[in-house]
């Protein structure tokens, strides 16, 4: 080496040596608690440090991360430009900086990636702006760490993305269900393709009877019955909640003459215009008894089968009939067993409750969803038919 190039790199090594000095020293600075330092000397070091960060090493940039994360004011610009650092630097920042504002950590959720996310997610006590953007991202780690972060707040409209996403996403169903955010319309839209844990969840958490609603709704059902049931919307609300499920009148002009009757040749095989007259006699629209019959878990069928005060031998028939797979019915551990743990075990007022739920929200006016279309962001569309669209799949 000669004498200029070892005088140039003795010169260089003592640069690098000031510039760590330089970087520390600074890092240390803007990490002193607010009372020894004034806020516009911690900005004016903070600024001087961005500039520096860019070719500081990971080691500087952690320090510098690390002593942030305690600072209540700290200078936004370095705050943010760590954010977004790799995720050894940024993630303890992200997850435990007492520093962000909500427009701070939803500029770092749209600029960041998955690492970045997953560490907002796991922060104490973030806000529902801030997991409605985490959520957006579709990201199922992500989604799945907000949903079992208990110090996460969630918005309605963030739940119901989470129900969305979950069709595709069956393991975000569990979590989901334990937030207390969630309504009961939510959990009964999510049950369809929940699996079978999440649904005994939905049924124990939000199957409920109606008692209170028929007793003070009684001098309603007596005005309505007055007027022939002459206004449809509120023969289709009082539907919903009265005691009777099964269609009497339906029963008296069947062939079959009851739901029994119906069932029982339903033994030689089901066909369309049987199931039709299965859900009349029900008290149900065809559309939803199609769609509790095709259910893949089953679960629903046991749901049905209690609503309509079915015995357990005609519910084994049913499931017969639908050319079902059989199993062992006291263990759950087959589509079978799982049905039949779920007639046992739900009382008939609450199975009638979920039932009549679905026959409300599913039975929309399905030419109607297709004219108009469905978008997940139009607040105006109408609960039932929001609902029927997302379990259809129709999209705008």
């Amino acid at each position: 080496m000669t004498l200029a190039a070892l005088r140039r790199w003795n010169c260089a090594s003592r640069t690098s040596r000031a510039r760590d000095k330089l970087i520390q020293r600074l890092c240390d600075l803007v990490a002193w608690p607010e009372n020894r330092i004034p806020t516009f000397e911690r900005q004016l070091a903070a600024d001087i440090l961005v500039g520096l960060m860019r070719t500081a090493s990971v080691e500087h940039r952690i320090r510098c991360a690390n002593g942030l994360m305690r600072v209540h004011d700290a200078p936004k610009p370095l705050l943010r430009y760590l954010a977004r650092d790799e995720i050894a630097v940024a993630g303890p920042l992200l997850e435990n900086g007492v520093g962000f504002d909500d427009s701070d950590l939803i500029a770092v959720v749209r600029a960041g990636v998955a690492p970045h996310w997953l560490a907002i997610a796991r922060r104490r006590g973030v806000t529902e702006a801030v997991t409605d953007t985490l959520i957006a991202t579709g990201d199922p780690a992500a989604i799945d760490a907000v949903l079992r972060n208990t110090f996460a707040k969630l918005s309605t409209y963030g739940v119901d993305m989470v129900v969305s996403r979950s069709r595709q996403a069956p393991h975000l169903a569990a979590p989901l269900v334990a937030r207390p955010e969630v309504r009961p319309t939510q959990a009964l839209v999510l049950f369809w393709w929940s699996p079978f844990e999440a649904r005994v969840s939905i049924l124990r958490r939000f199957a409920v009877d109606r008692n209170v609603l028929i007793t003070e709704l009684g001098d309603i059902f007596r005005l309505a019955a007055a007027e022939g049931w002459s206004d449809a919307d509120t023969r289709k609300a009082m539907q919903v909640i009265e005691r009777r499920q099964r269609n009497r009148a339906a029963a008296k002009q069947s062939p079959f003459g009851s739901l029994e009757g119906a069932l029982a040749s339903a033994e030689h095989g089901l066909d369309r215009g049987l199931i039709h007259e299965i859900a009349h006699l029900a008290g149900v629209k065809p559309t939803t008894a199609s769609q509790i019959f095709s259910d893949p878990g089953g679960e629903a069928i046991g749901v049905f089968a209690k609503a309509v005060g079915l015995k357990r031998p005609l519910l084994i028939a049913l499931w017969r009939a639908l050319k079902r797979p059989l199993g062992d019915p006291d263990s759950t551990d087959n589509p079978m067993g799982r049905t039949i743990y779920v007639f046992d075990t739900l009382a008939t007022a609450k199975a009638q409750t979920v039932l009549r739920y679905w026959n409300w929200s599913f039975t929309a006016d399905a030419e109607a969803i297709d004219r108009v279309g469905f978008d997940e962001n139009d607040l105006d569309i109408s609960l039932a038919r929001r609902n029927a669209a997302l379990l259809l799949g129709r999209r705008g």
